[in-house]
């Protein structure tokens, strides 16, 4: 199996060469709670079950090898993943605390055009860029830690060891459960997806098994009875995903009819959302077919008409539920597996918005200022998100997009993933969802998504109210500071617009609904564990599709396997109890009461809007 082992590996091998000695005596508390987090540190430790860390004490610093070596011991292994909350936390008492007395007001985390791997020494991967964007610079792994934690040290610290370690254990069960499942060669597609639900079931299970507490839904929804193959199901992970901001009206059709275009072409006067998903379609690798989904809106919500596959040159067939049933499950299949592919390219635009925009915000803002504690909470892990993207997707050789899952121009990947990020920060909330054309948003678009804009634009203003009162009467020049670092770390075209009340509002508005509504729409595809939506090769169903098979179950490649690791660890989600979107803290908002006073009314607002969307899809 080819490399797949991560950056975070070289951090968590040099914390384990310097405390192992000093930790393994101390590993005698509680079992901790099963905690789940987005998608960070389980990455590692799922590519390390296949690939032994190996160390050097050298002067050159770390390096990691793809060999197996049977007589050597694997450090992951020597200390059992249930005490790795325990042992960060020792890690944090012995090398962090004894720093914190000379960190400075603003302390610039150092960054740098591109990162190169290699001389991080981590040998396998190679350098990533984003065309006008500057990443965190990264020397050796424990400096870089370093740089990636200063902003907020201790939340970070705290967030890491409360909710980022302890879902080690059940990103580990599942890797290990498909691993033990899957080998090359042999095992088909169908037995992959089979396996996926079982270790799903297991690995998250888990927690309420070990916790006394009742069963939620399935993990993966569509699982149960194959209900990812219903129309119904198909219908609504349209409607309610990041895919309803893609769809849009039937050109000549009536403004009930949508398209959900996934050909690659773009139409003229297309806008910026549909330009950019268009180029996501260009650059998808030829074993996906291309394919348009027609759907219409009844007084039930969505529902998908049919499905046009392109199955030549500007040659394209229609499937409905009138085909024969194989050939429809297998279209709706073309065209949500390539949906993954668009929206991981729009998820990697959030993250380079969220990562750059809080590394400029971290190089300008004094600690003491209000800017910085309207931003604080939006900070955690986000500069380490922007590294591991950098080494697990976007890497220019032995990354996801280069071959470990898709095969990509890589160079034209990062181009589209900076102009994402670029057009999430600079368009109108109505351009975001794609509803500026829509003389009324369905309630159910984007999983209700619209619920948030008015609290989200309501608080931003306020904020934006204080930040430039306090701005005006500094002498620092707070927000000239952070306007440079926004051009300079983030080609933000419109960075002098943040000395204005409109243009700080505007992009804090932004940061906010981007990574807190947007970025939340991505947990939607752990349904990628399913038929439906997680084929890496389309163009198998050719046979079928054609009418010359009745039926395809092909040899299942690597690619596929790691694609399922890759989605289950990136959909896991946040356990109950995690800091959500209004929950603060936001430092010093204590001492102006007018922001404190709109920290209260945004925490309700939100409430509120989550409790409509409960109310509308059901709480489960």
């Amino acid at each position: 199996m080819t490399r797949t082992c991560f950056m975070v590996v070289l951090l968590l091998a040099h914390v384990t060469q310097c405390l192992l000695a000093s930790y393994i005596g101390d590993c005698s508390e509680g079992h901790p709670g099963t905690c789940v987090e987005e998608a960070s540190l389980v990455q590692v430790l799922g590519a390390a079950q296949r690939h032994q860390i190996q160390r050097s004490h050298q002067a050159g610093g770390l390096s990691i090898a793809g060999g197996v070596d049977s007589n050597r011991k694997d450090p992951l292994k020597v200390i059992p993943l249930m005490f790795w909350p325990k042992f960060l936390e020792n890690f944090t008492r012995k090398c962090f605390e004894p720093v914190l007395s000379s960190f400075d007001p603003i302390f610039p985390m150092p960054v740098a055009d591109q990162i190169n791997f290699p001389e991080a020494g981590i040998p396998f991967l190679g350098t990533t860029s984003y065309p006008g964007y500057q990443l965190p610079a990264l020397n050796f792994a424990l400096e870089a830690l370093y740089d990636i934690i200063k902003f907020n040290i201790s939340q970070q610290i705290e967030f890491l060891t409360r909710y980022t370690l302890p879902m080690v254990e059940q990103g580990v069960a599942f890797s290990a459960a498909i691993a033990v499942a899957f080998k090359e060669g042999t095992t088909t597609v169908s037995e992959v997806f089979e396996t996926n639900t079982v270790a799903a079931e297991i690995a998250v299970g888990s927690h309420e098994l070990l916790k006394g507490l009742p069963r939620r839904i399935p993990f993966i929804q569509g699982s149960p009875d194959r209900a990812w193959d219903t129309d119904t199901f198909a219908a609504s992970y349209i409607s309610n995903s990041l895919l309803a901001t893609f769809l849009e009206q039937v050109p000549e059709g009536s403004p009930q009819d949508l398209v959900l275009d996934f050909s690659g072409d773009v139409a003229q006067g297309a806008s910026t959302l549909q330009t950019l998903k268009a180029r996501a379609v260009q650059l998808a690798p030829v074993v996906f077919l291309r394919a348009r989904g027609f759907c219409s809106i009844s007084s039930h919500g969505l529902v998908l008409t049919g499905v046009e596959v392109q199955l030549g040159e500007k040659k394209y067939k229609q499937f409905n539920s009138s085909s024969p049933a194989e050939q429809w499950s297998l279209a709706k299949q073309v065209l949500l597996s390539l949906s993954m592919f668009v929206q991981e390219c729009f998820h990697t635009g959030m993250h380079l918005l969220a990562g750059t925009a809080l590394i400029a915000a971290q190089r300008a803002l004094p600690f003491d200022s209000l800017a910085h504690g309207a931003f604080e909470p939006s900070s955690i892990a986000t500069a380490l998100t922007v590294i591991e993207m950098a080494a697990v997707l976007h890497s220019d050789h032995n990354s996801a997009f280069t071959g470990q899952v898709w095969d990509c121009d890589i160079e034209k990947i990062h181009a589209l993933t900076a102009d994402i990020a670029g057009f999430y920060a600079e368009s109108s909330l109505d351009d975001i969802l794609g509803t500026a054309s829509l003389g009324q948003v369905p309630e159910w678009w984007a999983g209700g998504a619209s619920s948030f804009v008015d609290p989200i634009s309501n608080f931003a203003r306020a904020i934006a109210t204080g930040v430039v009162r306090e701005h005006e009467a500094r002498s620092n020049g707070i927000l000239e500071a952070f306007s440079l670092q926004l051009f300079e770390v983030a080609n933000f075209k419109n960075a002098k617009e943040v000395l204005n009340h409109g243009g700080f509002a505007d992009l804090y508005r932004n940061i906010l609904f981007v990574c807190g509504v947007c970025h939340t729409e991505i947990y939607a595809t752990r349904e990628g564990l399913t038929p439906l939506l997680g084929q890496v090769n389309t163009v198998d169903f050719l046979p079928v599709l054609l009418g010359q098979e009745k039926t395809v179950n092909p040899i299942a490649s690597v690619n596929q396997f790691l694609w399922n690791v890759l989605t289950f660890v990136t959909t896991l989600g946040y356990p109950d109890d995690a800091p959500q979107l209004g929950d603060g803290p936001f430092p010093g908002f204590d001492k102006a009461p007018e922001l404190a006073a709109a920290v209260t009314e945004f925490q309700s607002d939100i409430n509120a809007s989550r409790q409509k969307i409960f109310e509308f899809f059901g709480a489960d």
